[in-house]
């Protein structure tokens, strides 16, 4: 009996030492740190040189000085969602970026507030003489459990 409660003593010691990844705020396990099983195949990616004009994010070199990579959203990722998101974005003089939406995104609303959070946490170099840029493009890819951008 005494060598069954010590065992048992030891499992609930060696449970209380092991990490679990839980949802801030949540309590519940984050289905991220399981792998990702995709439950459609990845949509074909917006052609982002037609969505770019010949005025836009011109004027500047831009240079990324800070630029995290977006979370992979864990209710897309539990759910074997993937998809991409268009974001268009302006950069003051100062290099921080303002005016960030969604432009395009599929499949819609799955990915586009983690895009866009993401890139509005972003900072550039400044730019010179004051200029400012705007409806810079970029893409992001949310495929296979894991975020790139284009």
């Amino acid at each position: 009996m005494i060598i069954r409660l010590a065992s048992l003593c030891t499992l609930f010691a060696l449970a209380a030492c092991s990490s679990v990844a839980s949802l801030p705020g949540t309590g519940r396990l984050d289905p991220r740190s399981d792998p990702f099983m995709p439950s459609q195949p990845f949509p074909v990616p917006a052609n982002v040189e037609r969505l770019i004009g010949p005025e836009d994010c011109q004027g500047a070199q831009l240079a990324a000085r800070e630029f995290a990579m977006p979370d992979y959203p864990a209710r897309a990722y539990s759910r074997g969602l993937q998809g991409w998101v268009v974001v268009r974005f302006h950069v003051y003089d100062t290099g921080r970026p303002h005016r960030v939406r969604s432009a395009e995104s599929v499949p819609a609303g799955h990915f586009d507030a983690a895009a866009v959070r993401a890139v509005e946490d972003w900072r550039f170099r400044e730019l010179p003489d004051g200029q400012a840029l705007s409806n810079c493009v970029v893409l992001f890819e949310f495929r296979n459990g894991t975020v790139r951008v284009r």
